[in-house]
């Protein structure tokens, strides 16, 4: 038994702690979310990385995303480069190959196809449905992660949401990407700029301008890094559909059902996996 990893094995075993070695991921968006999920599997001894993200450091980014630091703001530093290093200073043999572009791009297909496992950490929704449409065009299993701060009424809600997206349910069945949201990234500047000046804009549609903490997102990480654990080494049947109320303190299984007749479910995903 390695002495690095005896605790971990002493949970799972010494077949679990193979099958997280062995398992190849992606991580698609290294912020607040995408940060936390590659420190977390970094120390769980996964050794095979993809990462996916176009943009940089940020001084707002400061407060939540794991291995920035001052320097990279003046520095421009590109948030892949800042996960590859975090990573790599936790297990230098690890193998982490950083794509600095968008989900868009014909090279993520590649990262996509590569991985066994892909963790989703996006902000918007019309990226969600595209890498959704990745995993399922090659039969990969998609962790979606969410957070988010809301004001109904007056009162302030804070959490998030994991999901496990394999072919019995996704986003898409599960109804949880908002289609005026997908609608108006969809539009070119010109068909944006109409679209808003006749029904206005929500604030959810301007970016991720509100607020966020770094323990929200921690916790929603996880969350997500313990079902991939139950889900690689067999520890227990992973949760589906988790949702974290940090204002309650509550952490809920969903009881949503799956729409039938899915077309990523029933029909790319299954083609995949057949």
């Amino acid at each position: 038994m390695s002495e690095r990893y005896s605790r971990n094995e002493g949970l799972f075993g010494a077949d679990g702690q193979r099958r997280i070695r062995e398992t190849k991921v992606a991580i698609v968006g290294l912020g607040g979310l995408g940060s936390h999920v590659g420190q977390q599997l970094a120390y769980l001894g996964v050794r095979d990385y993809g990462l996916i993200d176009f943009d940089i450091v940020t001084d707002s980014s400061l407060n939540r995303l794991v291995g920035a630091q001052d320097a990279d703001v003046e520095r421009q530093t590109k948030k892949v480069a800042v996960t590859e290093g975090m990573i790599k200073s936790i297990t230098p043999d690890a193998a982490v190959a950083p794509l600095d572009a968008r989900i868009t791009d014909a090279r993520t297909e590649d990262v996509i196809a590569g991985a066994d496992v892909v963790f989703g950490c996006l902000d918007r929704d019309l990226a969600r449905l595209q890498l959704t449409d990745l995993c399922a065009r090659y039969g990969r299993t998609l962790f979606d992660l969410a957070s988010d701060v809301t004001n109904e009424n007056g009162e302030v809600h804070y959490g998030g949401r994991v999901v496990l997206c394999d072919g019995n349910r996704c986003l898409v069945c599960l109804a949880m990407l908002d289609q005026q949201e997908m609608a108006r990234d969809s539009m070119s500047p010109d068909q944006r700029e109409a679209h808003d000046r006749i029904y206005g804009v929500r604030r959810r549609a301007l970016g991720d301008t509100g607020p966020m903490v770094v323990s929200i997102n921690g916790a929603v990480a996880s969350i997500a890094v313990t079902e991939f654990m139950a889900l690689v080494t067999g520890l227990r049947v992973p949760f589906t559909n988790l949702r974290y109320y940090a204002d309650r303190q509550l952490i809920r299984q969903s009881a949503d059902q799956a729409a039938p007749d899915c077309y990523y479910c029933n029909g790319i995903w299954a083609t995949a996996n057949s």
